[in-house]
């Protein structure tokens, strides 16, 4: 039987579905039949995958077991990595007050992981030879650091010959390679413990930039420069045309290319720049299911949609949200950015000039802080227990007495274990 949680999403869908008048129903089932199967399995995948059993012991000075006391449990933060990038020009000191402050609200509110969108890229920390500037970079690393918002690195190198500046165009071959090493050196040491990992040579399946010039081995080389200087960062390929199949299989082939030649590759980015196409829930699971072979962490590294309607646009978010968040490889989903004063395709943000949620971020906000939310509360029985599934991530549990109460803060994390006991000492 669905919970009333998910009734209401179920709902939710289904609303969108009549508003839009598609359909996406393939199955000889009513379409109200065919959402109940669809939705039960992804709820049932998404609490095998992303909840554990959590029990809070509460016990006197004398380790006894203490019932009849008040036990509410609040989620403060996900696990799971719901991101967005991170827009140079709301940082920059000339930016609107007022639209600044929104963004930074809803940065903060409605998201627990940054990247930076371009700041970090190769053309803007060195337009000119010589001439490297990580003032914006910098800039946007320690506002998401002082939110607690850890940030990902985008992109070290780019393969696309017209993303790269032409002082880099006109370097000897040796020369080339110099620039590459001290540039992936340079950052991934100047940020060493504090970007914890890196889009490192994007788009490969779409570009050959380095790798005419240099040959295939740079790959290699850059990995390892970047590996070396920050050990413990994860190092990403990056790349699109993998949802919708057209690339798939050469993504496939290339990772297991570089895997065999010992790049050290710690995961695995996919775009998901979902503008105007028709991409079924079926490719995306697909899709999925083909890269988790390789058993690295997969994240949506860059999601956005442009849809001919509101109603398609949440549809859209609603299918790659709960299919990838059902995955269990899936780590993370980060937006390309969320507001239309600062996104690279504006109509394609999901709030409006204004900062007024679009239907699409009605249903971001539903699935992350509703369906998979968990808040509960209750009385520990005669063991001293109140038990609970709950959603893995950052917590605040209050127990209440007669005439006492006491706040904790603790972690529920899913590498730990699938169940945890958290025991609360009270006098």
């Amino acid at each position: 039987m669905l919970k009333f949680g998910q009734y209401l999403l179920l709902a939710l869908c289904l609303s969108i579905l009549l508003v839009n008048q598609s359909s996406i129903f393939t199955e000889r089932l009513t379409p109200l039949s065919f959402m109940q199967a669809n939705q039960l399995r992804l709820s049932e995948q998404i609490d095998r995958t992303r909840t554990g059993n959590m029990v809070i012991q509460v016990v006197n000075s004398q380790q006894q077991p203490v019932s009849g006391v008040e036990v509410k449990l609040e989620q403060v933060a996900h696990e799971f990595e719901f991101g967005t990038a991170l827009s140079t020009q709301m940082f920059a000191q000339g930016a609107n007050p007022n639209d600044q402050a929104q963004y930074f609200n809803l940065s903060r509110q409605l998201f627990n992981g940054t990247v930076h969108e371009n700041a970090l890229k190769w053309y803007a920390t060195e337009e000119q030879q010589g001439h490297v500037n990580y003032v914006d970079a910098d800039r946007i690393l320690s506002w998401s650091e002082t939110h607690s918002l850890p940030l990902r690195g985008h992109a070290l190198f780019w393969e696309v010959e017209k993303w790269n500046q032409p002082w880099l165009k006109s370097l000897s071959k040796q020369e080339l390679r110099l620039a590459v090493e001290r540039r992936a050196t340079e950052i991934c040491d100047r940020y060493r413990g504090r970007i914890r990992e890196y889009d490192v040579l994007n788009e490969m399946l779409h570009g050959d930039f380095f790798r005419q010039r240099l040959g295939e081995d740079i790959v290699k080389t850059m990995f390892e420069r970047c590996h070396a200087a920050d050990p413990n960062a994860v190092l990403y390929v990056n790349d699109y045309d993998i949802l919708n199949g057209r690339r798939l299989d050469d993504y496939v082939q290339q990772i297991r290319s570089l895997l065999a030649q010992g790049v050290p590759i710690g995961g695995i980015g996919i775009q998901a720049h979902i503008l105007r196409e028709k991409i079924t829930p079926a490719q995306i699971q697909h899709s999925l299911d083909t890269l988790a072979q390789f058993n690295l962490p997969i994240k949506i590294t860059e999601f956005s949609t442009l849809a001919n309607t509101e109603q398609e646009q949440a549809k859209i978010l609603l299918n790659l949200y709960q299919i990838a968040f059902a995955h269990p490889m899936v780590k993370g989903i980060l937006m390309w950015g969320f507001c239309q004063k600062a996104h690279w395709v504006p109509q394609a943000a999901i709030f409006d000039r204004n900062f007024q949620p679009k239907l699409a971020a009605k249903v971001y906000e539903e699935l992350v802080f509703q369906q998979w939310w968990t808040r509960a509360s209750g009385i520990t029985n005669q063991n001293g227990q109140f038990s609970t599934r709950a959603f893995f991530g950052q917590y605040q549990v209050t127990v209440k007495g007669q005439n006492w109460s006491q706040t904790r803060s603790f972690s529920f994390q899913s590498q730990i274990n699938q169940s945890r006991v958290l025991t609360l000492v009270v006098s």
